[in-house]
């Protein structure tokens, strides 16, 4: 058995080719009357409607019309009693001094350990925490062993009335990865989460600063693996409250009138 296509005369399939065209044709008067009807609906306005809320619109704003400010030109008037003049904040009861022999104490197992380094002077006293202590290395998460070092030192910082810096150093290696472009990124990022950790441990952050130095402030020369790891570092600075800082209550005029 064998089977076969249907084959047209040669006239019907010319005239099924010639008339193919009315098809699309049909096609798009449909969709164009579609399209105005559609256009025909959006056009038609709820005269009602429009009214009221017309007449809402003008009720309101003719209420409000004397609400508006008067301006004089555009210009407004400043203070008449000068340039304000920052409050200073109250000197701290404690010393320079105080504090260092109270981190002494405190820190005394991870200073005899080579795990942190206390550096003191006459206006600031510096705590430098090696990368080993707190973090893993690229990384800038706190680890859960640097935690009660980071705790220790809060609790010495919760109330004094000093200026408190954490600075974060990296070594000079160049470091890429998908969170931390360069090692500014390392280093600030590792500051932020130290001083966040403070904060959280009740170290009030009024007058804390955070920064990143990325490998520009090298304590040990970058050519050794040994001056690289004392290079990783965070830095806790413990320094006098400036004249020029200051306080979180805002300005006065005179020291007499706050604003």
């Amino acid at each position: 058995m064998k089977f076969g296509f249907l084959k047209l005369p040669e006239e019907e399939e010319a005239k099924v080719s010639k008339d193919r065209y009315l098809i699309t044709y049909a096609d798009l008067i449909t969709l164009l009357l579609g399209l105005f009807v559609i256009l025909y609906a959006a056009s038609q306005v709820d005269e009602v409607k429009y009214k009221e809320v017309s007449k809402a619109l003008k009720e309101y704003f003719k209420s409000t019309k004397e609400q508006v400010l008067t301006g004089s030109g555009g210009v407004l008037e400043g203070p008449k009693k000068g340039i304000p003049e920052p409050i200073m904040p109250n000197p701290s009861n404690e010393s320079l001094n105080d504090i260092e022999k109270q981190a002494e104490e405190s820190l005394s197992y991870y200073i005899k350990r080579g795990l942190l380094t206390l550096t003191a002077s006459n206006d600031e006293l510096v705590m430098a925490l090696p990368e080993a202590l707190l973090f893993n290395s690229g990384k800038a998460d706190i680890q859960p062993a640097g935690q009660p070092v980071i705790d220790t030192i809060a609790s010495l910082l919760q109330n004094v009335k000093f200026q408190l810096t954490v600075d974060g150093h990296t070594d000079d290696v160049p470091i890429r990865t998908f969170r931390y472009e360069s090692n500014w990124h390392l280093s600030i990022a590792r500051a932020m989460n130290v001083a966040y950790v403070l904060i959280q441990s009740g170290v009030n952050q009024s007058n804390l600063i955070v920064r990143g130095f990325g490998a520009e402030r090298p304590v040990a020369d970058n050519s050794t693996e040994q001056g690289r790891a004392k290079n990783r570092r965070v830095e806790i600075t413990v320094s006098n409250l400036k004249n020029s800082s200051p306080s979180k209550e805002g300005y006065s005029f005179n020291g007499n009138e706050k604003k």
